[in-house]
Protein backbone atom coordinates (compact mmCIF):
# COMPACT_ATOMS: atom_id res chain seq x y z
CA UNK A 1 0.00 0.00 0.00
CA UNK A 2 1.13 3.45 -0.80
CA UNK A 3 2.46 5.60 2.16
CA UNK A 4 0.47 8.23 0.54
CA UNK A 5 -3.04 6.88 -0.62
CA UNK A 6 -4.45 8.19 -3.67
CA UNK A 7 -7.40 10.59 -3.86
CA UNK A 8 -11.33 9.55 -5.31
CA UNK A 9 -13.95 12.36 -5.80
CA UNK A 10 -16.91 10.58 -5.24
CA UNK A 11 -20.05 11.97 -5.93
CA UNK A 12 -23.02 9.49 -4.18
CA UNK A 13 -26.48 10.77 -3.03
CA UNK A 14 -26.82 8.05 -0.80
CA UNK A 15 -24.66 8.57 2.67
CA UNK A 16 -25.37 4.59 3.27
CA UNK A 17 -23.65 3.54 -0.17
CA UNK A 18 -20.58 6.23 0.55
CA UNK A 19 -20.28 4.98 4.13
CA UNK A 20 -19.60 1.50 1.91
CA UNK A 21 -18.05 2.68 -1.27
CA UNK A 22 -15.40 4.48 1.29
CA UNK A 23 -14.75 1.15 3.12
CA UNK A 24 -14.11 -0.38 0.15
CA UNK A 25 -11.85 2.33 -1.10
CA UNK A 26 -10.01 2.37 1.72
CA UNK A 27 -9.22 -1.41 1.92
CA UNK A 28 -7.46 -1.04 -1.51
CA UNK A 29 -5.53 2.01 -0.40
CA UNK A 30 -8.02 4.84 -1.64
CA UNK A 31 -8.95 7.89 -0.19
CA UNK A 32 -12.42 9.08 -0.84
CA UNK A 33 -13.45 12.85 -1.22
CA UNK A 34 -17.14 12.31 -0.95
CA UNK A 35 -20.19 14.66 -2.43
CA UNK A 36 -23.54 14.61 -3.04
CA UNK A 37 -24.08 15.92 -5.88
CA UNK A 38 -22.39 16.96 -9.13
CA UNK A 39 -22.53 20.71 -8.75
CA UNK A 40 -21.33 20.52 -5.66
CA UNK A 41 -18.42 18.43 -6.90
CA UNK A 42 -17.89 20.97 -9.94
CA UNK A 43 -18.27 23.55 -7.67
CA UNK A 44 -15.49 21.76 -5.15
CA UNK A 45 -13.18 21.09 -8.26
CA UNK A 46 -10.58 23.64 -8.33
CA UNK A 47 -9.51 23.26 -4.83
CA UNK A 48 -9.22 18.82 -4.84
CA UNK A 49 -6.58 17.30 -5.69
CA UNK A 50 -7.62 14.00 -6.80
CA UNK A 51 -6.41 11.31 -8.44
CA UNK A 52 -9.33 9.73 -10.19
CA UNK A 53 -13.78 9.93 -9.72
CA UNK A 54 -16.37 7.95 -9.39
CA UNK A 55 -19.91 9.35 -10.37
CA UNK A 56 -23.23 7.23 -9.79
CA UNK A 57 -25.42 9.03 -12.20
CA UNK A 58 -28.82 9.72 -11.24
CA UNK A 59 -31.67 10.45 -13.67
CA UNK A 60 -30.86 12.73 -16.54
CA UNK A 61 -28.34 14.97 -14.58
CA UNK A 62 -27.78 18.13 -15.77
CA UNK A 63 -24.71 18.83 -14.30
CA UNK A 64 -22.97 15.44 -15.37
CA UNK A 65 -21.61 16.35 -18.62
CA UNK A 66 -20.08 19.31 -17.65
CA UNK A 67 -18.64 18.20 -14.42
CA UNK A 68 -16.51 16.00 -16.82
CA UNK A 69 -15.89 18.24 -19.13
CA UNK A 70 -14.67 20.43 -16.59
CA UNK A 71 -12.65 18.20 -15.29
CA UNK A 72 -10.82 17.20 -18.50
CA UNK A 73 -10.59 20.58 -19.28
CA UNK A 74 -8.59 21.18 -15.62
CA UNK A 75 -4.69 20.47 -15.77
CA UNK A 76 -5.00 18.88 -12.54
CA UNK A 77 -7.48 16.20 -13.93
CA UNK A 78 -7.07 16.03 -17.33
CA UNK A 79 -6.00 12.06 -17.06
CA UNK A 80 -7.89 10.77 -14.59
CA UNK A 81 -9.85 8.24 -14.37
CA UNK A 82 -13.73 8.89 -14.65
CA UNK A 83 -16.15 6.00 -13.76
CA UNK A 84 -19.56 6.05 -13.65
CA UNK A 85 -21.97 3.63 -11.91
CA UNK A 86 -25.44 3.87 -13.53
CA UNK A 87 -28.81 2.01 -13.82
CA UNK A 88 -29.25 1.70 -17.85
CA UNK A 89 -25.86 2.12 -19.79
CA UNK A 90 -27.76 2.22 -22.97
CA UNK A 91 -29.50 6.06 -21.77
CA UNK A 92 -28.43 8.90 -23.94
CA UNK A 93 -26.93 10.60 -20.78
CA UNK A 94 -24.62 7.60 -20.56
CA UNK A 95 -23.32 8.12 -24.24
CA UNK A 96 -23.34 12.12 -23.71
CA UNK A 97 -21.00 11.25 -20.91
CA UNK A 98 -18.64 8.75 -22.28
CA UNK A 99 -17.94 11.12 -25.34
CA UNK A 100 -17.18 13.80 -22.81
CA UNK A 101 -14.80 11.92 -21.55
CA UNK A 102 -15.89 9.03 -19.11
CA UNK A 103 -13.10 6.04 -18.74
CA UNK A 104 -15.48 3.49 -17.20
CA UNK A 105 -19.16 2.86 -17.16
CA UNK A 106 -20.50 -0.21 -14.39
CA UNK A 107 -23.83 -0.87 -14.05
CA UNK A 108 -25.35 -0.12 -10.90
CA UNK A 109 -25.56 -3.86 -10.02
CA UNK A 110 -22.41 -3.89 -9.34
CA UNK A 111 -20.30 -4.69 -5.71
CA UNK A 112 -18.71 -1.76 -3.66
CA UNK A 113 -16.05 -4.25 -3.84
CA UNK A 114 -16.04 -4.53 -8.17
CA UNK A 115 -15.93 -0.69 -7.97
CA UNK A 116 -12.83 0.21 -5.97
CA UNK A 117 -11.21 -2.81 -7.86
CA UNK A 118 -11.84 -1.28 -11.14
CA UNK A 119 -10.95 2.26 -9.91
CA UNK A 120 -7.71 0.63 -8.32
CA UNK A 121 -6.85 -1.11 -11.47
CA UNK A 122 -7.47 2.30 -13.98
CA UNK A 123 -4.76 3.65 -11.82
CA UNK A 124 -2.62 1.17 -11.85
CA UNK A 125 -2.52 1.15 -15.30
CA UNK A 126 -2.17 5.18 -15.85
CA UNK A 127 -5.85 5.29 -17.69
CA UNK A 128 -6.33 8.11 -19.46
CA UNK A 129 -9.33 10.22 -21.09
CA UNK A 130 -10.20 8.91 -24.47
CA UNK A 131 -9.33 10.83 -27.25
CA UNK A 132 -11.81 13.82 -28.40
CA UNK A 133 -13.38 12.98 -31.57
CA UNK A 134 -12.42 14.14 -34.41
CA UNK A 135 -14.51 16.39 -36.24
CA UNK A 136 -13.81 15.34 -39.97
CA UNK A 137 -16.70 17.26 -42.31
CA UNK A 138 -15.42 17.00 -46.03
CA UNK A 139 -17.97 18.87 -48.01
CA UNK A 140 -20.31 21.38 -48.20
CA UNK A 141 -23.52 18.63 -47.95
CA UNK A 142 -25.82 19.24 -45.20
CA UNK A 143 -25.73 16.70 -42.72
CA UNK A 144 -29.31 16.44 -41.23
CA UNK A 145 -29.96 13.44 -38.37
CA UNK A 146 -33.07 11.98 -37.39
CA UNK A 147 -33.30 10.70 -34.23
CA UNK A 148 -35.35 10.22 -31.10
CA UNK A 149 -34.99 9.03 -27.51
CA UNK A 150 -37.40 5.95 -28.17
CA UNK A 151 -38.12 3.28 -31.12
CA UNK A 152 -41.43 3.26 -33.00
CA UNK A 153 -41.81 6.48 -33.61
CA UNK A 154 -42.00 6.64 -37.30
CA UNK A 155 -38.11 7.94 -37.17
CA UNK A 156 -36.90 5.51 -39.75
CA UNK A 157 -39.81 6.71 -41.89
CA UNK A 158 -39.16 10.61 -41.49
CA UNK A 159 -35.58 9.98 -42.50
CA UNK A 160 -36.31 7.81 -45.70
CA UNK A 161 -39.33 10.03 -46.52
CA UNK A 162 -37.35 13.39 -46.50
CA UNK A 163 -34.17 11.82 -48.22
CA UNK A 164 -36.91 10.75 -51.35
CA UNK A 165 -38.53 14.16 -51.63
CA UNK A 166 -34.87 15.94 -51.29
CA UNK A 167 -33.70 13.06 -53.82
CA UNK A 168 -36.38 14.73 -56.87
CA UNK A 169 -34.02 17.26 -57.40
CA UNK A 170 -30.75 17.03 -55.12
CA UNK A 171 -27.96 14.07 -54.72
CA UNK A 172 -29.04 12.60 -51.95
CA UNK A 173 -27.95 9.52 -49.85
CA UNK A 174 -29.40 8.36 -46.59
CA UNK A 175 -27.49 6.39 -43.86
CA UNK A 176 -28.72 3.90 -41.50
CA UNK A 177 -26.47 4.39 -38.27
CA UNK A 178 -28.68 2.18 -36.44
CA UNK A 179 -26.74 -0.92 -36.00
CA UNK A 180 -27.81 -4.82 -35.50
CA UNK A 181 -31.20 -4.13 -37.60
CA UNK A 182 -30.83 -3.22 -41.08
CA UNK A 183 -33.80 -0.63 -41.39
CA UNK A 184 -32.99 1.17 -43.98
CA UNK A 185 -32.95 -2.33 -46.39
CA UNK A 186 -36.49 -2.60 -44.68
CA UNK A 187 -37.88 0.59 -45.47
CA UNK A 188 -36.48 0.56 -49.16
CA UNK A 189 -37.19 -3.16 -50.09
CA UNK A 190 -33.78 -3.72 -50.71
CA UNK A 191 -32.43 -7.16 -50.89
CA UNK A 192 -30.40 -8.31 -47.68
CA UNK A 193 -27.10 -9.02 -50.12
CA UNK A 194 -27.15 -4.69 -50.68
CA UNK A 195 -23.50 -3.69 -49.67
CA UNK A 196 -23.55 -2.13 -46.00
CA UNK A 197 -21.22 0.50 -44.36
CA UNK A 198 -19.23 -3.39 -43.73
CA UNK A 199 -18.62 -3.66 -47.21
CA UNK A 200 -17.12 -0.06 -47.44
CA UNK A 201 -15.43 0.53 -44.12
CA UNK A 202 -12.39 -0.03 -46.93
CA UNK A 203 -12.90 1.79 -49.29
CA UNK A 204 -9.61 3.70 -50.42
CA UNK A 205 -9.98 7.79 -49.66
CA UNK A 206 -9.83 8.22 -53.40
CA UNK A 207 -13.07 6.15 -54.41
CA UNK A 208 -16.10 7.44 -54.94
CA UNK A 209 -18.72 6.20 -52.34
CA UNK A 210 -21.69 8.19 -53.43
CA UNK A 211 -21.32 6.14 -56.86
CA UNK A 212 -21.32 2.73 -55.69
CA UNK A 213 -23.79 2.88 -53.09
CA UNK A 214 -27.40 1.29 -53.99
CA UNK A 215 -29.55 3.59 -56.28
CA UNK A 216 -33.19 3.23 -55.17
CA UNK A 217 -35.76 4.20 -58.02
CA UNK A 218 -36.58 7.21 -55.97
CA UNK A 219 -32.82 8.63 -56.57
CA UNK A 220 -31.53 8.01 -52.87
CA UNK A 221 -28.42 6.41 -52.69
CA UNK A 222 -28.72 4.52 -49.36
CA UNK A 223 -25.59 2.89 -47.35
CA UNK A 224 -27.52 0.49 -45.05
CA UNK A 225 -26.44 -0.71 -41.70
CA UNK A 226 -25.55 -4.71 -41.53
CA UNK A 227 -28.90 -6.87 -40.24
CA UNK A 228 -26.58 -9.51 -38.12
CA UNK A 229 -24.88 -8.27 -35.21
CA UNK A 230 -21.38 -9.92 -35.48
CA UNK A 231 -20.88 -7.87 -38.97
CA UNK A 232 -22.23 -4.63 -36.87
CA UNK A 233 -19.44 -5.18 -34.32
CA UNK A 234 -16.83 -5.65 -36.80
CA UNK A 235 -16.64 -1.87 -38.10
CA UNK A 236 -16.00 1.08 -35.64
CA UNK A 237 -18.02 3.98 -34.95
CA UNK A 238 -14.77 5.99 -36.36
CA UNK A 239 -15.06 4.16 -39.71
CA UNK A 240 -18.83 4.88 -40.23
CA UNK A 241 -18.51 8.00 -39.19
CA UNK A 242 -15.12 8.66 -41.58
CA UNK A 243 -17.88 7.45 -44.20
CA UNK A 244 -20.50 9.92 -43.29
CA UNK A 245 -18.35 12.65 -43.77
CA UNK A 246 -17.00 11.62 -47.06
CA UNK A 247 -20.66 11.70 -48.31
CA UNK A 248 -20.82 15.34 -47.04
CA UNK A 249 -18.09 16.22 -50.25
CA UNK A 250 -20.04 14.19 -53.02
CA UNK A 251 -24.25 14.80 -51.82
CA UNK A 252 -26.00 17.89 -51.54
CA UNK A 253 -27.99 16.58 -48.40
CA UNK A 254 -26.73 13.62 -46.65
CA UNK A 255 -29.75 12.06 -44.13
CA UNK A 256 -28.29 9.62 -41.25
CA UNK A 257 -31.23 7.28 -39.38
CA UNK A 258 -29.46 7.47 -36.01
CA UNK A 259 -30.13 5.37 -33.07
CA UNK A 260 -31.88 6.32 -30.02
CA UNK A 261 -28.98 5.16 -27.72
CA UNK A 262 -26.64 7.37 -29.56
CA UNK A 263 -24.17 4.78 -29.55
CA UNK A 264 -22.11 3.85 -32.89
CA UNK A 265 -20.65 7.49 -32.78
CA UNK A 266 -24.14 9.48 -32.20
CA UNK A 267 -22.86 12.35 -30.09
CA UNK A 268 -20.56 13.28 -32.10
CA UNK A 269 -23.07 13.14 -35.27
CA UNK A 270 -25.63 15.29 -33.35
CA UNK A 271 -22.59 17.89 -32.88
CA UNK A 272 -21.50 18.09 -36.61
CA UNK A 273 -25.08 17.80 -38.08
CA UNK A 274 -26.27 21.03 -39.79
CA UNK A 275 -29.66 20.17 -38.35
CA UNK A 276 -30.83 17.16 -35.80
CA UNK A 277 -34.36 16.32 -36.53
CA UNK A 278 -35.72 14.93 -32.82
CA UNK A 279 -38.85 12.60 -33.30
CA UNK A 280 -41.23 11.96 -30.80
CA UNK A 281 -44.76 11.37 -30.48
CA UNK A 282 -47.70 13.72 -29.41
CA UNK A 283 -48.58 11.72 -25.29
CA UNK A 284 -46.54 12.29 -22.16
CA UNK A 285 -44.33 9.92 -22.26
CA UNK A 286 -42.99 11.06 -25.63
CA UNK A 287 -42.73 14.60 -24.43
CA UNK A 288 -41.32 13.54 -21.29
CA UNK A 289 -38.40 11.72 -23.45
CA UNK A 290 -37.90 14.55 -25.79
CA UNK A 291 -37.49 16.65 -22.43
CA UNK A 292 -34.56 14.47 -21.57
CA UNK A 293 -33.02 14.45 -25.11
CA UNK A 294 -33.28 18.43 -25.18
CA UNK A 295 -31.67 18.62 -22.07
CA UNK A 296 -28.27 16.20 -23.14
CA UNK A 297 -28.31 18.50 -26.02
CA UNK A 298 -28.13 21.41 -23.81
CA UNK A 299 -25.02 20.09 -21.71
CA UNK A 300 -23.08 19.30 -25.43
CA UNK A 301 -23.81 23.22 -25.96
CA UNK A 302 -25.50 21.91 -28.96
CA UNK A 303 -27.46 25.09 -30.44
CA UNK A 304 -31.45 25.03 -29.86
CA UNK A 305 -31.78 26.55 -33.41
CA UNK A 306 -30.16 23.78 -34.90
CA UNK A 307 -32.99 21.11 -34.07
CA UNK A 308 -36.51 20.83 -35.11
CA UNK A 309 -38.42 18.51 -33.01
CA UNK A 310 -41.53 17.00 -34.46
CA UNK A 311 -44.22 15.31 -33.32
CA UNK A 312 -45.27 12.52 -35.68
CA UNK A 313 -48.48 10.99 -36.28
CA UNK A 314 -50.62 13.64 -34.36
CA UNK A 315 -54.75 12.69 -34.16
CA UNK A 316 -57.19 15.07 -32.67
CA UNK A 317 -57.55 12.27 -29.54
CA UNK A 318 -54.09 12.38 -28.60
CA UNK A 319 -53.07 13.60 -25.27
CA UNK A 320 -50.21 16.19 -25.86
CA UNK A 321 -50.85 19.03 -28.96
CA UNK A 322 -47.47 20.78 -30.25
CA UNK A 323 -48.27 23.81 -27.80
CA UNK A 324 -48.94 22.45 -24.61
CA UNK A 325 -45.29 20.27 -26.21
CA UNK A 326 -43.98 23.39 -26.77
CA UNK A 327 -44.12 24.61 -23.23
CA UNK A 328 -42.99 21.53 -21.89
CA UNK A 329 -40.11 21.65 -24.31
CA UNK A 330 -39.33 25.40 -24.26
CA UNK A 331 -38.72 24.87 -27.67
CA UNK A 332 -40.54 25.19 -30.99
CA UNK A 333 -42.80 21.68 -31.99
CA UNK A 334 -43.52 20.82 -35.57
CA UNK A 335 -46.75 18.09 -35.96
CA UNK A 336 -47.30 15.62 -38.46
CA UNK A 337 -50.43 14.21 -39.69
CA UNK A 338 -51.37 10.23 -39.56
CA UNK A 339 -49.84 9.25 -42.79
CA UNK A 340 -53.87 6.40 -43.14
CA UNK A 341 -53.70 3.49 -44.94
CA UNK A 342 -51.57 4.35 -47.26
CA UNK A 343 -48.66 5.20 -44.80
CA UNK A 344 -49.21 1.76 -43.33
CA UNK A 345 -49.37 -0.01 -46.47
CA UNK A 346 -45.83 1.82 -47.20
CA UNK A 347 -44.38 0.68 -43.89
CA UNK A 348 -45.34 -2.70 -44.53
CA UNK A 349 -44.23 -3.19 -48.27
CA UNK A 350 -40.58 -1.05 -48.33
CA UNK A 351 -41.96 1.75 -50.37
CA UNK A 352 -41.66 5.42 -49.57
CA UNK A 353 -44.89 7.17 -48.97
CA UNK A 354 -43.18 9.97 -50.54
CA UNK A 355 -42.51 7.75 -53.85
CA UNK A 356 -45.15 6.14 -53.90
CA UNK A 357 -47.90 8.54 -53.00
CA UNK A 358 -46.73 11.79 -53.38
CA UNK A 359 -50.09 13.13 -52.87
CA UNK A 360 -50.58 11.93 -49.58
CA UNK A 361 -51.47 14.42 -46.83
CA UNK A 362 -47.76 13.04 -44.64
CA UNK A 363 -46.02 13.49 -47.51
CA UNK A 364 -47.74 17.19 -48.32
CA UNK A 365 -46.68 17.62 -44.42
CA UNK A 366 -43.14 16.70 -45.02
CA UNK A 367 -42.43 18.69 -47.44
CA UNK A 368 -43.37 22.18 -45.81
CA UNK A 369 -41.62 20.22 -42.83
CA UNK A 370 -38.36 20.49 -45.12
CA UNK A 371 -38.53 24.11 -45.91
CA UNK A 372 -38.77 24.85 -41.86
CA UNK A 373 -35.66 22.44 -41.28
CA UNK A 374 -33.03 24.22 -44.01
CA UNK A 375 -34.46 26.74 -45.97
CA UNK A 376 -31.70 26.49 -48.14
CA UNK A 377 -32.21 22.92 -48.92
CA UNK A 378 -36.64 23.75 -49.51
CA UNK A 379 -35.86 26.51 -52.01
CA UNK A 380 -33.84 23.26 -54.48
CA UNK A 381 -36.93 21.07 -53.70
CA UNK A 382 -39.58 20.51 -56.50
CA UNK A 383 -43.16 23.00 -55.23
CA UNK A 384 -45.83 20.00 -55.58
Amino acid sequence: MPDQPNRVLVVSRQAARSETIAKALNKRGLEMLAFETTAAAAAALSETPADAALIEVTGDDPELVPLIQQIRGSAAHTGIPVVLVVADQAAPIVAAATEAGATEVLPRSSSTQTVAETLRSLLETGAVAPAEPHNARQGPGELWVVCGPRGGVGRTALATNLAVIAAETLRVALVDNVPRFGSALMAFNLPPQTPTWVEFSDLPPEEDILDRLTRHPSGVSVLPAPGRPELSDSVSPAAVSALIYRLTALADLVVVDQGGRLDNGGIELLESADHMILVGTPDNPGVVGLRGWLRICDQLQIPRARISVILNCVLPYHQVDAERAKRVLEQPVLTLPHGGIDGVRSLSGGEPLAWKHPSNRWVKAMRHLAVQISPEIGAKLNKH
